[in-house]
């Protein structure tokens, strides 16, 4: 599944490179299942993904998005959600792709915990390429790398390069989209900068909700490395 606004795009950007927890084990065992099939399930999140909402008017000459790309790629239980520029970024437009980014992460992360799974993904800025099959880069290259090798748990996990762009960000703190930026990370036990999972509720109502979900996984989950691997203490969650 591709989803964007332009066919052709080279230059600097987010990538979110994201995997679905649990989600391979469970089509191996589950795909003939009549109910709560997990095929259903994924493509369900998918369809519904936010994606990017056009700004401005039908003339795209003089839209605010003439200057915004996005494109979310997915194969199986993977997702990659790319935002570039076209033009160089000043900090403003710097927070706004952030928040797409992060609007749509905490969508598909939200959604899945209430499927039944979990997520851990990684976010880099740098430069990216994609055309009508294709996304290659290192900005895609640094986000797979930390999702598999430096992520390891339920969470997901800001590069090197995306955190010299925060700092940045945040030492301008009077912008109504970077202030609220700055309470949707947080530094985690190992040292690194993490989207704070806090974020993915707005209710004690959803809190109860999203915790509840967790624990089931963490009961229903195979005992040893498996479990470690696929789902993190939900004091994640909670604190």
């Amino acid at each position: 599944m591709i989803f964007d606004n332009t066919m052709n795009f080279k230059g600097v950007g987010y990538v979110c490179f994201i995997d679905v927890l649990g989600f391979s084990n469970d089509i191996l065992k589950n795909w003939n299942k009549k109910t709560s099939n997990p095929l259903e399930k994924i493509l369900i999140v998918k369809k519904k993904i936010p994606g990017f909402t056009h700004i401005g008017g039908d003339d795209d000459s003089s839209s605010l998005a003439n200057s915004y790309i996005f494109r979310l790629n997915t194969i199986s239980d993977s997702f990659t959600f790319c935002f570039g520029f076209k033009d160089t970024p000043a900090l403003g437009d710097l927070a706004f792709g952030l928040d797409v980014i992060l609007k749509n992460l905490l969508y598909v992360w939200s959604t899945f915990i209430g499927q039944g799974y979990t997520i851990r993904g990684a976010i880099d800025f740098g430069d990216i390429y994609w055309d009508e099959n294709e996304l290659i880069g290192p900005a895609f290259i640094n986000a797979y790398h930390f999702e598999s090798k430096v992520a390891k748990v339920s969470r997901v996990v800001v590069s090197s390069n995306l955190n010299k762009v925060l700092k940045d960000l945040f030492s301008v703190q009077t912008s109504t989209l970077i202030g609220p930026l700055m309470h949707k990370f947080r530094k985690d036990i190992d040292g690194y900068i993490i989207v704070d999972p806090i974020t993915l509720y707005k209710s004690p109502v959803e809190q109860k909700s999203l915790i509840e979900h967790l624990k089931k996984m963490r009961d229903d989950a195979p005992i040893g490395i498996c479990q470690e691997k696929e789902i993190r203490d939900t004091s994640h969650i909670i604190n």
